[in-house]
């Protein structure tokens, strides 16, 4: 079995999970058995999961795991389920109501989002209005976890249950050399009728994945995909295992020279300390193996691979072409992090001229960061509010790209844009900054779309336009984004995999 071993799974997610949300349908559809590996506490993660259409069969939380809820039967738990003392009086609401014992707030309800009245966690005061205990309910419907509060508001014990009440394991925290808290000690309560106690989070993630690999007969195949929270456990594991670091991102630091600029911090464990213990690298492209394979030099003997994150699935190949007739031609479209690495400031700067030349273009972009706010400004001032759509995070881009008649993507660097591959294969023409990596093994000028030298916004406005601007070209890109996304078929992708068996 293939184990994608990550973090957590959020509501938002970032281009790791999506990447292995598409692993996960593609060796599905290959009927090959795999899982998404999560350590985090979450409450919600199984309404995620059915967010990102995630089988409970495809995921292996380490909470679920040792508590035995990878999948129950959900009841939903209400307000008057928690047995209130009688003296105490409701003041409901439909986010967060709260519980009063005269005129002091005793506690506040939380409920699950996008229910009605589903209990979510509660927060416990004290008489002086201190917050010193949180419990958090699964979202189907059992007590999970109580979380106790220092005075200083920080988390000083975490105790987790099982469905019929029984404690399942305790964490303690302690201030490190920094004056940050963190978990220093896990205790494991009556797993197989022995207690386990380990010196931190990362011990008891190891333990678990040991126990995925045994319980599924050993030699089970690992790849740590978050690797900051990932690689330690995977590379530590003391049972017998493949073990592989996919890297997510441009392994070196300097974007323009991944050759001989120093490493990525985030990959100094893996590929610097204890590249010998792994059994792979796995890139994302061609262009990012050659790069990494000089980097690590002609005495290194680990294999690097590559194989695409972006995946075009088969049900998607099967779908008849959206002709750019009946699509809103004039619409650009963007998706991703919006950060100041992902210099959508430069595709709006771009956009204002391609507005100039056609009147009734617009900009549709789609994703969350810190930057919203500065590029919501830098629309303002540039008079282009009505023409730029700040769409949010969306789990499902397919309706989006199916009536949009251009995709532009500007990011400083990458281990290969998913939402560029997702553009190829709903026929969206494609323009993008020629950077690591990604766009130069997809983009054939003229063909598909336009490569633009780095930073060069006007040279980015003007691709933008020719893309725009003749119906008859358009719909050339576009038929050649169709066909150069087969590169990136399920076929193919599911092809690459194969290196690894």
């Amino acid at each position: 079995m293939d184990f994608f071993v990550n973090q957590y799974v959020m509501a938002l997610n970032s281009g790791v999970e999506h990447a292995e949300f598409k692993r996960l349908q593609l060796f599905k559809a290959h009927q090959a058995p795999a899982k998404m590996v999560t350590r985090q506490f979450d409450a919600l993660l199984h309404q995620n999961m059915r967010r990102f259409q995630i089988e409970d069969d495809q995921m292996a939380n380490l909470f679920d795991f040792f508590r035995g809820t990878t999948s129950v039967d959900a009841k939903v738990l209400k307000i008057d389920d928690l047995n209130w003392p009688g003296a105490y009086n409701i003041k409901p609401d439909p986010n967060v109501s709260e519980v009063v014992d005269g005129d002091r707030t005793v506690a506040k309800v939380h409920f699950v989002p996008s229910t009605v009245g589903h209990v979510y966690f509660v927060e416990i005061f004290d008489r002086f209005n201190n917050l010193v205990q949180r419990t958090d309910y699964d979202e189907r419907g059992f007590k999970a976890r109580d979380q106790f509060y220092s005075p200083a508001k920080e988390p000083i014990t975490d105790i987790f249950y099982r469905p019929d009440g029984t404690r399942m394991a305790e964490q303690y925290y302690a201030h490190n050399s920094n004056g940050a808290n963190y978990v220093s000690l896990c205790k494991l309560i009556n797993y197989n009728g022995q207690d386990y106690y380990f010196n931190g989070e990362n011990e008891w993630y190891r333990f678990f994945l040991d126990e995925l690999n045994r319980t599924n007969g050993g030699n089970n195949n690992f790849i740590a995909d978050r690797p900051l929270a990932a690689q330690w456990p995977v590379i530590n594991m003391q049972t017998p295992a493949k073990k592989y670091l996919w890297l997510p991102t441009p392994h070196a630091v300097d974007p323009r020279d991944q050759v001989y600029s120093n490493l990525n911090s985030a990959y100094i464990y893996g590929l610097h300390q204890y590249l010998s213990a792994l059994d792979g690298i796995i890139t994302n492209t061609s262009q990012q193996k050659a790069d990494l394979t000089k980097w690590l030099g002609a005495s290194n003997t680990v294999p690097v691979y590559a194989i695409s994150a972006g995946v075009v699935s088969a049900e998607q190949g099967k779908k008849p072409a959206v002709k750019m007739a009946a699509r809103h031609a004039h619409e650009i479209i963007y998706s991703g992090r919006l950060d100041p690495e992902r210099r959508v400031d430069q595709l709006i700067q771009a956009f204002a001229r391609v507005r100039r030349s056609l009147k009734d273009a617009t900009l549709q972009i789609h994703g969350y960061g810190g930057a919203i706010d500065d590029l919501k400004k830098q629309v303002a001032d540039l008079n282009l509010t009505e023409a730029v759509a700040f769409v949010g995070y969306q789990p499902d881009l397919d309706a989006a790209y199916d009536q949009a008649g251009a995709y532009a993507y500007t990011g400083e660097s990458d281990s290969q844009p998913l939402s560029m591959i997702e553009a190829l294969g709903h026929g969206v023409p494609v323009v993008a900054y020629d950077i690591n990596y990604g766009p130069r093994e997809v983009i054939k000028d003229g063909k598909n779309g336009y490569l633009i030298k780095d930073g060069a916004v006007n040279q980015l406005a003007s691709a933008l336009i020719r893309t725009l601007e003749n119906p008859k070209r358009q719909q050339k890109l576009s038929d050649g984004a169709y066909k150069s996304s087969q590169a990136y078929s399920d076929a193919e992708v599911w092809e690459q995999w194969q290196q690894l068996k």
